[in-house]
């Protein structure tokens, strides 16, 4: 039998200059053990090895920060859209506004000239018409045909007018048709036989009905 080989004590330095085995320390008898508690170490990344992600985040970074040249002419063609939209309802605001005062100023002119032809005493005067100039439509020249009906003292005119200068968008010749009662208008013997035809279109209409 081959003799079997022990492995040699390593003795410790002990107090005194004595050496010794060291030998597992016992709690003493009677005494529970106390756990050893040992720190954890955390071991952080090296700089090698957080360096092959450094391309990726940078490539992220720098795709959500810019815009591709397709989303820019997108972004440039859109507001070029609706800048011609708004460009060309306000315009089209401003020409309506402006068409609108036109004809106020227009429709103001032409009482003007109506208000001469009501001012006119005599059914001669007022067939002749005449020249009235206006504030916003130049000269204006009118004439008017005038009729009897069958109403005394009422006249059926067609008034005729034409301005030298009227507003933009605007006709030069107006014309239109008026009912005035005028009694000076009238002269006396047409007065006297339209009335005695109403009397006796009432009197048959009574049919001998005595009141």
């Amino acid at each position: 039998m081959s003799a079997k080989r022990s492995l040699p004590k390593v003795g410790l330095p002990l107090l005194g200059g004595c050496t010794g085995v060291a030998k597992e320390a016992r709690p003493p008898k009677g005494r529970t053990p106390i756990p050893e508690h040992r720190p954890t170490h955390f071991r952080l990344p090296t700089r090698g090895a957080a360096a092959p992600l450094a391309p990726l985040a940078s490539h992220l970074r720098h795709s959500h920060a810019a815009f591709t040249l397709v989303e820019v002419l997108i972004a440039v063609a859109i507001f070029a859209m609706t800048s011609t939209v708004l460009m060309s309802a306000f315009v089209n605001a401003l020409l309506a506004r402006e068409s609108a005062a036109n004809y106020d100023l227009f429709n103001a002119d032409i009482r003007a000239v109506r208000m001469q032809l009501l001012l006119e005493p005599s059914l001669d005067d007022a067939e002749d018409g005449g020249d009235y100039e206006s504030f916003h439509c130049g000269d204006a020249s009118w004439e008017a045909q005038i009729a009897p009906t069958n109403v005394v003292d009422l006249f059926q005119v067609q008034l005729y007018i034409r301005f030298s200068d009227p507003p933009e968008g605007l006709p030069s010749d107006y014309s239109e048709m008026l009912y005035l009662l005028r009694p000076t208008w009238s002269e006396s013997d047409e007065r006297s036989d339209l009335l005695q035809d109403k009397r006796e279109a009432l009197e048959d209409s009574r049919g001998g009905f005595n009141f």
